[in-house]
């Protein structure tokens, strides 16, 4: 393919947020690329271009003025991974490339945070220093220590008892529970740091009850240390509130029960889905996208006179630079023409779930939404992927719209999502002292006209990140 088709497939996949750092790129390397106050330019607003620039222009290809790419998708693209109306789309089918998402973090790395605090300690040698920087470098992800304390002895000649004292210095450091050898040592040393009652008993089932804590052997525990379910459950309730993984904290004082406070990832939406009156109203989120235009003084020099010496090289290096900087502005407005098209088909056919929420989710396959707009399958698959749309009922990848179908005893089709959002009801209302299982969950929505196999409710629980019967199981 032509770079330029390259580029209008790829900007076309980029979320908002990629498109703004590929725009600002383009004018750093594009002089005839400006930033303009007004809208992005389209056909009918060349006219304030000199006319000689626009003749001397490279033609583009006739089929890429709308860059109509059906002719050439077929051959790019499995169409075997796109739906169609005899095949079914997995919404939990995840591609090699990870959606644009816009991190926000104001906390230090790990390792910053806890070689500062080696250095305010006290009573270390040169060696104890050196032997703690080794032990940090090598804290995996979660801030466990991922090599023997034999293994820093003999790498650094120092003593096994040597590593131990500064790994004990160490492990008293913020988040308490860091440079632990697993989830067991970890979790004893935030209990020593907790001073509530039944802390102790909370050590003990830590320390001798791990793997039967783990595995919801509740009366194995109660049996073999003596005490109540009401005892247990409160110990339970204090290991909970700690934290197993101590480098994935990012936040949070450390004083007293240690809470989970995960990386807060903010996700900027493409799309904005408001309801204004009796209508549903899309808009494109390009707040922050700089407006593009022609630089006019730099398309001037193709109407100097052509004695001028250089002048041939500068008017190729002008033409071509005028050719992509068109391009790159077109290739823009239809990327927003494509996805404003996209979007408000997606909130016609799926308006139920605008007005009452996820449960009213229709099935839905790309194909569905090609064939409605008539553009390629694999094109609406780029606009799903690694794009947000907000609605009234939270912010959605494009392609949480897309969901297979399940047939009811009626022969209503019903979206696979709604049958997940039955489940996950199901789960939230049981008794957690005797959990639903696989089975009874298929019985109960079989009970309501959906015929589901117990595998199917497995395969959905797995996906939902439910625990089986076995792990949801509480005292």
């Amino acid at each position: 393919m032509a770079p330029q088709l390259i580029q209008s497939l790829q900007l076309l996949q980029m979320s908002t947020l990629e498109l703004e750092m590929e725009v600002k790129q383009q004018l750093e390397i594009n002089p005839l690329l400006e930033e303009s106050t007004e809208s992005l330019l389209t056909d009918e607003d060349h006219s304030e271009e000199p006319k000689e620039a626009l003749k001397e222009e490279q033609e583009l290809p006739k089929d890429s003025e709308e860059v109509d790419l059906d002719a050439i998708l077929d051959e790019q693209f499995d169409l075997g991974s796109y739906n169609s109306e005899r095949t079914e789309y997995d919404p939990n089918w995840e591609t090699d490339r990870e959606p644009q998402e816009n991190r926000i973090t104001t906390v230090r790395p790990l390792v910053e945070q806890l070689l500062e605090q080696l250095s305010w300690s006290v009573g270390l040698s040169v060696k104890d220093r050196e032997v703690g920087e080794y032990i940090i470098g090598n804290l995996d992800e979660r801030g466990f220590l991922c090599c023997s304390i034999e293994d820093v002895a003999n790498d650094l000649v120092v003593d096994l008892g040597q590593v131990e004292n500064v790994l004990s210095v160490i492990q008293t450091f913020n988040p308490i529970g860091i440079a632990a050898r697993d989830v067991r040592e970890s979790l004893m040393i935030q209990l020593e740091m907790v001073d509530v009652p039944l802390a102790s008993l909370a050590t003990s089932i830590v320390r001798d009850f791990m793997d039967d804590l783990i595995h919801r052997r509740l009366t194995r525990i109660t049996r073999g240390l003596g005490i109540s379910n009401e005892e247990l459950k409160k110990a339970i309730q204090i290991i909970e509130n700690l934290q197993p993984y101590p480098g994935s904290l990012v936040d949070g004082d450390y004083n007293g029960l240690l809470t989970l406070d995960s990386e807060v990832t903010y996700i900027t939406p493409d799309l904005i889905v408001v309801k204004e009156g009796e209508e549903w109203v899309v808009s494109l989120v390009d707040g922050s996208l700089p407006a593009l235009r022609i630089n006019p003084q730099y398309a001037d020099l193709l109407q100097k006179p052509q004695n001028v010496a250089g002048h041939q090289e500068v008017k190729s290096f002008v033409s071509k630079n005028l050719n992509d900087a068109r391009w790159l502005i077109n290739a823009i407005q239809q990327r927003k023409t494509t996805m404003l098209k996209v979007a408000n088909y997606l909130v016609r056919a799926q308006i139920d779930f605008f007005e009452h929420g996820s449960s009213h989710l229709r099935p839905m396959v790309l194909q569905d939404v090609a064939d409605a707009v008539e553009m390629h399958v694999s094109t609406i698959s780029r606009v799903s992927n690694g794009k947000y749309i907000q609605t009234p009922h939270g912010v959605f990848e494009i392609k949480y719209f897309f969901d297979s179908r399940v047939s009811t005893d009626d022969g209503v089709d019903v979206s696979a999502r709604s049958v997940k959002d039955k489940i996950v009801r199901m789960v939230s209302d049981e008794n957690k002292a005797k959990p639903l299982s696989d089975k009874e969950i298929a019985d109960r929505l079989g009970e309501g006209g959906l015929k589901i196999a117990r595998r199917t409710i497995a395969k959905y629980r797995d996906q939902l990140s439910i625990p089986s019967q076995r792990y949801r199981k509480e005292i």
